[in-house]
């Protein structure tokens, strides 16, 4: 984690969909610009948050696979709401 990710968020260990469930509410109180980290181990795992990052308008930046299927992503926090907080659902 750099100085400038909000969050880290470690789902390993945990099947889909829930580690996208989780990922969904840590990225809710969250303004637009700032950065996520998740590392998950489940094998859709890497697919399923591009998906969500298309999905609600956040970028991925970077992802890193390391040892025992492990891979994390770096995610920069897309656009905001009308309340003010990040998008978390489809338009």
């Amino acid at each position: 984690m750099n100085d400038t990710t909000a969050i880290k968020l470690d789902v390993c260990g945990i099947c889909c969909p829930l580690p996208l469930i989780q990922l969904s509410h840590a990225v809710r109180p969250l303004k637009a610009g700032q950065i996520i980290e998740v590392t998950g181990d489940d094998p859709v795992f890497e697919t399923s948050v591009r998906d969500f990052c298309q999905a609600h308008r956040h970028h991925l930046l970077d992802v890193k696979t390391g040892e025992r299927c492990r891979v994390t992503m770096t995610v920069r926090v897309g656009g905001l709401n009308d309340a003010g907080t990040a998008n978390t659902r489809r338009n």
